[in-house]
């Protein structure tokens, strides 16, 4: 355990790369009628210094219905921040949120009280890396080489009375990232799994391409 400690400061104080990926999220749930329910969706990320998009993509069927939804609500004041793109920002420590809907084409600026109502955790390491490096230094003691060089699996036995189970991670050194980051309950009634993988660079980051868009604030959205 003890020597597990340098591997791993040196892991969190790495600079972390550019990165451009999907993420797959899939859920599973068994409810006590013995309905299983599954959830899957993909979302795009876009890392960069300072700055982190995370975008849901979603099918062309989709993306029409969004759009003539958009048309008919266009008297009506209504964001919908569970779809909309989500640019995480860090400028010196200090950090911004604002959600971008491409449909209506507006960028809603979100302050810092309202993180939590619009799903925002508000840290800045949970959004850059997933699982920021410092959670590894819990799990240490549990960690075994991955599938490929310079990966590696960590694995935590969660003991809560209404969440046991087990977490476990699959961690890049060179993406400065998880590959996979699963959960599933000693019961096997409940499991989620995020799954990362590279995608090619963007050639210019999504948030430069707002110059046109309408700004707003989260407050032009309360009732």
């Amino acid at each position: 355990m003890l020597a597990a400690a340098p591997a791993i400061a040196a892991r969190a104080a790495a600079p972390a790369p550019e990165l451009d990926a999907v993420l797959l999220h899939e859920s599973m749930t068994v409810s006590a009628d013995g309905v299983t329910r599954t959830v899957t969706y993909r979302e795009r990320m876009v890392r960069r210094d300072g700055h982190v998009w995370i975008e849901r993509v979603l099918p062309a069927g989709a993306k029409r219905a969004e759009a003539g939804d958009a048309h008919a609500h266009a008297g009506h004041k209504h964001f919908d921040f569970d779809a909309a793109a989500r640019h995480v920002t860090n400028d010196g420590g200090k950090i911004g949120v604002e959600y971008v809907d491409a449909a209506q084409r507006t960028v809603v600026a979100v302050p810092p009280a309202e993180y939590e109502t619009t799903g925002f955790d508000g840290s800045w390491d949970n959004a850059f890396y997933i699982t920021p490096p410092s959670q590894l230094k819990r799990l240490a003691a549990k960690s075994k080489p991955g599938p490929a060089p310079g990966t590696r699996w960590y694995e935590q036995t969660v003991g809560a009375p209404r969440a046991q189970g087990v977490n476990r991670i699959l961690w890049s050194d060179a993406l400065q990232a998880p590959l996979v980051v699963e959960y599933r309950s000693a019961d096997g009634h409940a499991s989620r799994k995020l799954t990362l993988t590279p995608a090619p660079r963007a050639k210019a980051p999504p948030w430069r391409q707002l110059q046109s868009y309408a700004r707003k604030e989260y407050a032009d959205y309360l009732d």
